[in-house]
């Protein structure tokens, strides 16, 4: 996984590459670099670039390498998405050898894609797991390429519409793009820059725990905070939604097994849901709903449920338009006098709170 974010960040320094410019206009200069970004011509974008800021690796050798088969995927499918880049130059601000310009863009967001594919290599990682196989490099490439042909498939294509500002420098006569920020990275790589960084983070903060709460990144990524009720149905990008009840418990159990009691000072929550798969393929469901308490605690779905609880719906396979019911089971504190579930919608600014006590 971390390999493949990598990938994404070796792939950004690809625009940092020896080059000069003869554009008279700094937004003339721009208006060049994302023209040659939507045919990935490389040395075109190159020659817009401030030579002083440049990096002389030969990142382009990797780019170009038939070792990895993901990565070579992952780049067909970022130039297929840069063909659909629009934009507008917007404003331009020029003090002297320096200028701001401001541009309208509009570019395919591969974050839901993203995720929804690492998700789905996840689940398969841990089924084989505990059958004990181990992949080779090869497989394991195969496999992500695989999920997301499969995600592509079942995840709707959104769009980012976001207004960026490009720092430009006057040398010798020439405008150049000074160096390009992550914004306008992501505009070339379908918001992957941004995506790949965040699920590094990610990785990092697991034992840090500096992150933001995934409710202070709502709010500070403006998102709308979207209020329901156990029994509404929500529409997420490719699920149908309903809570049925919700239930607390000090102990769960199979039909087979032995009771699994909660841990001293804490309660199982156990939440029913009916799920429809709402696309025309079969995936499996991802259990990346959180419950927010009272104090603003977030909890992930309890990690032995799979084999605490029948009908568990951790990793289910939802067959397109059959409707599935089973269970998510939390683990929290017993001071969490109330609760919600929140789910965001992929593709969206939309961010649903569901009332569970």
């Amino acid at each position: 996984m971390r390999k493949l974010i990598s990938f994404f960040m070796i792939m950004a320094m690809v625009f940092t590459i020896t080059g000069c410019s003869d554009s008279a206009k700094p937004e003339a200069t721009v208006s060049e670099f994302i023209e040659a970004a939507k045919v990935f011509d490389f040395d075109k974008m190159a020659t817009t670039i401030n030579p002083s800021n440049l990096n002389n690796e030969k990142i382009t050798d990797l780019m170009e390498s038939d070792d990895d088969q993901y990565q070579k995927y992952f780049l067909d499918y970022l130039k297929a998405n840069a063909n659909k880049i629009t934009y507008t130059i917007a404003d331009v601000k020029i003090d002297d050898n320096t200028a701001i310009v401001s541009v309208d863009t509009r570019y395919v967001n591969g974050g839901p894609l993203l995720k929804a594919t690492i998700a789905e290599v996840f689940t398969k990682a841990i089924a084989l797991a505990f059958t004990g196989v181990e992949m080779t490099e090869e497989e394991t490439s195969q496999m992500f390429i695989s999920a997301m042909q499969t995600q592509e498939e079942v995840v709707a294509e959104s769009f980012v519409e976001k207004t960026i500002d490009v720092k430009c420098t006057k040398i010798d006569n020439q405008w150049y793009i000074d160096e390009p920020s992550d914004e306008l990275l992501d505009v070339i790589m379908s918001n992957f820059i941004s995506v790949g960084k965040e699920l590094d983070d990610n990785f990092d903060s697991s034992s840090t725990g500096d992150d933001n709460t995934l409710m202070e990144q709502a709010l500070q990524d403006n998102m709308t905070i979207i209020e329901k009720a156990t029994g509404d149905e929500i529409i997420l990008a490719t699920v149908l939604l309903k809570v049925t009840g919700v239930e607390e418990k000090q102990s769960i159990s199979t039909s087979y097994g032995s009771p699994t009691e909660a841990k001293e000072d804490a309660k199982f929550v156990v939440v029913s849901l009916d799920l429809t798969n709402t696309t025309n393929k079969t995936f499996s469901f991802p259990p990346d709903l959180i419950v927010v308490d009272n104090k603003g605690r977030e909890f992930n779905t309890f990690s032995d449920s799979i084999f605490a609880i029948d009908d568990y719906l951790d990793y289910r396979d939802l067959s397109p338009s059959i409707k599935e019911t089973g269970y998510l089971v939390y683990e929290l504190p017993t001071d969490a006098v109330s609760y919600n579930l929140v789910v965001a919608k992929s593709g969206t600014n939309e961010l649903y709170k569901i009332l569970l006590k």
